[in-house]
């Protein structure tokens, strides 16, 4: 499957986890700028919304992009993306860790790295990274462990 056609797909999926009205709409003003080869990039705008009771980027917040965005670079692993328009599964979490490293504020610019390290016969291993786009200091480093067999 081509970059293109991928990067499409994984939009959808992301698109109607969110219109469904489920948790995964804290995700709606993240947009997917390149998936592909099991990774997904992502970028967003931090807005009230997103925040805690002291203005800066909710750690709730953090851990949901952890979980569904790395879901979504699985889905571009090339064992995967073959299968990903006719029945998408992207497995159920097995373990989250996430370390809280910097704030982000109202206003800064996100960009949310997400790669498939591992993609075992039953287990995928993921990684992903937060950072403030405008000077890449690293707002949260989070590893998401699936179970996909």
């Amino acid at each position: 499957m081509n970059s293109n056609k991928a990067l499409e797909t994984v939009r959808k999926i992301l698109n109607f986890s969110i219109k469904r009205n489920g948790h995964d709409r804290v995700l709606e003003k993240v947009n997917i700028t390149s998936v592909g080869n099991g990774q997904c990039i992502a970028e967003m705008v931090v807005e009230k919304q997103h925040t805690n009771a002291y203005g800066t980027l909710h750690g709730g917040f953090t851990a949901s992009a952890v979980d569904i965005l790395s879901s979504m670079a699985m889905l571009t692993h090339p064992r995967v993306v073959e299968n990903i328009d006719s029945a998408p599964n992207s497995g159920v979490s097995v373990d989250i860790h996430i370390s809280y490293l910097n704030s982000a504020k109202i206003g800064d610019r996100v960009v949310i790295n997400s790669e498939t390290i591992k993609l075992g016969r039953n287990l995928a291993f993921l990684k992903v990274t937060l950072l403030r786009k405008d000077d890449n200091v690293v707002i949260a480093q989070g590893t998401h462990t699936k179970f996909v067999g």
